[in-house]
């Protein structure tokens, strides 16, 4: 079984575990040089659409001859596990802690990105370093401050386009909560905290408010409420949002 879907128009795309071997490198020989990589980072409201855009965004383009890598962060599920085991237990509030464990899975990304980077034509990725924000404000109430100086973002690959879904809180939480994958914030009361945080994100970075926010701002910033919205408007908006970029 070949670890590519080819598309009809001669592109391909790949979801990025496919070429992550044991040992945690990835198979680059299946991805010769000579691309111009575009990094995206579908961002955003838990239930917004994320995942619906980042797959139709990948299909768009592997059916127009490119070669697409898609993927989630954290990437990796064995960091994964133990973040869940680290931040899993009854009552836990070792913020910091769970902050560390963040900032390496952002880390691990880059590394990947820095790698891909010349052997693909688009990377998108569901999350990425800017998730830190959003959603590190909404889990500790800690400031944008507190999140930067643990992250350390300079050191990271960056991406050229964030993409920042959200919508009405009821709206989101009527999409997922049948969701037997639900994680342990994605519950109502945690998305009244974060669709604001969410928006106020977005605002923060393109008013220039917060300086710790700046090495986001050399990135294309996009936002799309996607709360009267079906799959395929906001596939529409995306790609308008996106023409001077792709």
């Amino acid at each position: 079984m070949t670890k590519w879907e080819s598309m009809q128009g001669g592109g391909k795309k790949i979801y990025l575990p496919n070429i992550l071997q044991q040992n945690g490198s990835l198979e680059l020989d299946l991805l010769p040089l000579g691309h111009q990589t575009k990094f995206i980072s579908i961002t955003g409201q838990d239930g917004s659409g994320k995942t619906t855009l980042r797959d139709n965004l990948a299909n768009y383009f592997a059916k127009q001859g490119k070669i697409v890598i898609t993927a989630k962060s954290p990437c990796d599920k064995h960091t994964v596990n133990l973040l869940n085991n680290a931040i899993s237990q009854n009552g836990y509030e070792d913020w910091y802690t769970e902050q560390l464990l963040f900032s390496f899975m952002d880390g691990l990304l880059s590394n990947y990105m820095v790698q891909l980077k010349g052997r693909c034509d688009y990377f998108i990725c569901q999350r990425g370093p800017i998730d830190q924000y959003a959603h590190g404000v909404t889990r500790s109430g800690k400031k944008y401050s507190e999140i930067y100086s643990i992250q350390r973002p300079e050191r990271l690959e960056k991406f050229h386009v964030y993409i920042h879904l959200n919508c009405e809180v009821k709206t989101a939480w009527d999409r997922i909560k049948e969701d037997e994958g639900k994680d342990r914030y994605e519950y109502f009361e945690y998305f009244e905290r974060q669709v604001p945080n969410t928006r106020i994100l977005y605002e923060s970075i393109i008013n220039g408010e917060e300086p710790e926010l700046n090495f986001l701002r050399s990135s294309e910033n996009y936002y799309i409420d996607t709360t009267e919205l079906t799959t395929d408007q906001v596939m529409e908006k995306a790609l308008q949002l996106l023409q001077q970029d792709c």
